[in-house]
């Protein structure tokens, strides 16, 4: 089953969001994606990633038996007399990933992208696996459904699904762990735009795998095990900072699993801050969004480069990690990316193998195309 899943995850989700949106009337797609969002994850306009704040408020974690046995329903069997306990440690038993270590996370306890003095999302301590258990477990359960008729698959068939049907967040009785998707554009003197890609190669991570998504993009976590560095990292840029120097760089991965800290005041860090710092680069935040087939929610960003900064903070931009390949568009002298033009980002929706988040980012950069690639915005 996981490696059919492999093969349909873009008309899983697109089955997933149908039945979500039918569900909840206030959840829409994200232009045609099947990334859904309600009012209450959104600005009521794109606003500075700076004007987004994060607090610590760390608590127990939830334990709903509900959810837990629901998530179970798809596990194999270990041996003759026992299951698996969770989604993780049956992946890491059977396929594991290239990628695949039990990190710390940031958990989402509250999010409040309408609050008087600016969105305001409050954070607490989790593990990735945390995400892995549910996340894949739900879509996992989406995929038996579906494989078991032509029509759409019902809610009877989906019970951990149904669990969360009018409340896709659900944030008071589970564990959730975002990540943030960010679009990056290399923005020309002429105000032209071009954009970048990566296929997340399959068999390398848990998540995500065999789509063409967002660069950078990845799970909001701390770099260190360090208790400073940890509230030190619950940045939003920090965390697109190490993600870009990873996914585009090509440098190792900060893992959180030691007790040293990244120092922000070194290059490329201190290179990406002074080009945000003088203009040369806007990173933009969208609000959140969900995934329709495992209802794991992602922080929409986009950053947008000056062309002669993009061209010198990525002098040696690499062609593929560990996580997958970049897909960068025509070489020259320099890497320029892919047209962010309607008929170019039209061509790329129409495939199965499109992200949600790619999707949507997309089509919010072509909706505000205008604020993002205006001079002095």
């Amino acid at each position: 089953m996981r490696i059919e899943l492999r093969e349909s995850v873009g008309r899983l989700a697109h089955i997933a969001a149908d039945l979500h949106t039918d569900a909840a009337p206030a959840l829409e797609r994200i232009g045609s994606s099947a990334l859904l969002a309600d009012a209450t994850m959104r600005p009521a306009s794109p606003l500075p990633i700076s004007r987004i704040r994060l607090i610590w408020a760390d608590s127990e974690p939830p334990e709903d038996r509900a959810l837990t046995a629901a998530a179970r329903r798809v596990l194999p069997n270990r041996t003759r007399w026992s299951r698996y306990t969770g989604y993780a440690e049956a992946l890491e038993s059977l396929m594991r990933p290239t990628l695949f270590d039990n990190r710390p996370a940031f958990r989402l306890l509250e999010a409040d992208w309408h609050h008087a003095d600016g969105p305001l999302l409050t954070f607490g301590r989790g593990r990735y696996f945390d995400l892995v258990d549910q996340g894949e477990a739900m879509t996992h359960e989406l995929a038996q459904a579906a494989s078991r008729t032509a029509a759409a698959p019902t809610w009877r068939r989906m019970p951990l699904h149904a669990l969360l049907k009018s409340d896709p967040l659900s944030l008071s009785r589970r564990v959730v762990i975002p990540s943030i998707g960010t679009l990056t554009i290399r923005r020309t003197a002429a105000g032209q735009g071009t954009f970048f890609l990566i296929y997340r190669s399959r068999g390398q991570s848990a998540h995500g795998e065999g789509t063409y998504s967002v660069i950078p993009g990845g799970i909001f976590q701390p770099a260190s095990l360090s208790p400073v560095g940890h509230l030190r990292d619950l940045n939003l840029w920090r965390n697109i900072m190490r993600e870009y120097n990873e996914e585009m760089l090509g440098a190792a991965e900060a893992t959180g699993e030691g007790g040293v800290e990244v120092d922000y005041s070194r290059s490329p860090y201190s290179d990406f801050e002074y080009a945000l710092s003088h203009g040369h680069l806007r990173v933009w935040s969208f609000g959140m969004g969900v995934e329709a087939q495992n209802l794991v929610p992602c922080l929409l960003t986009v950053a947008v480069f000056d062309a002669d900064i993009f061209d010198t903070l990525f002098t040696t931009i690499v062609d593929k990690t560990d996580e997958g390949i970049l897909i960068s568009g025509p070489r020259s002298t320099a890497v320029t990316g892919l047209p962010l033009e309607e008929d170019e980002v039209r061509h790329l929706l129409a495939s199965p193998q499109i992200a949600p988040i790619a999707a949507a980012l997309l089509h919010l950069a072509l909706q505000h195309r205008t604020l993002l690639l205006g001079a002095n915005n």
